[in-house]
């Protein structure tokens, strides 16, 4: 299957959806209670936005779910099981291998890259659900 056919084939409602789920799950995941409060203790910073990238984040969650779904798209899945499996697996590809470089050159405490990391594997296995299921 061509990329262009890939792209033409998928929902943008669905792709809408899932990077605005990707980010309703970014926030609650850093939520005070739940991770911000260590997050802010592990970095020194407050749990304040910069403001005027708020809208670059808006976009940069749907880019990710386009992609994502050009990726279920790609690997014929069509089930939530298969896209969980397509999101873990782009996580551990990209993510994982990212933020591990943040360990090595940033020197971050493990305990930071694991909730960077388990705020993008639930994302993103949400997001791959959403997409298999829902062309």
């Amino acid at each position: 299957m061509a990329l262009t056919t890939s792209l033409l084939d998928i929902n943008p409602l669905a792709v809408l959806v899932a990077g605005m789920a990707h980010m309703v799950i970014g926030l609650i995941w850093f939520m005070p209670k739940l991770f911000g409060n260590a997050w802010a203790e592990l970095t020194g910073k407050e749990m304040k936005p910069a403001s005027q990238w708020i809208a670059a984040g808006i976009i940069g969650h749907q880019v990710m779910a386009l992609v994502l779904a050009v990726i279920v798209k790609l690997a014929n899945v069509t089930n939530v099981t298969g896209g969980i499996v397509v999101g873990v697996s782009v996580c551990i590809g990209f993510i994982v291998t990212l933020e591990i470089g943040e360990l090595i050159w940033e020197k971050i405490p493990f305990k930071l890259f694991m909730i960077r990391v388990g705020n993008q594997l639930v994302g993103l296995s949400v997001v791959g659900g959403i997409l298999a299921v829902w062309r």
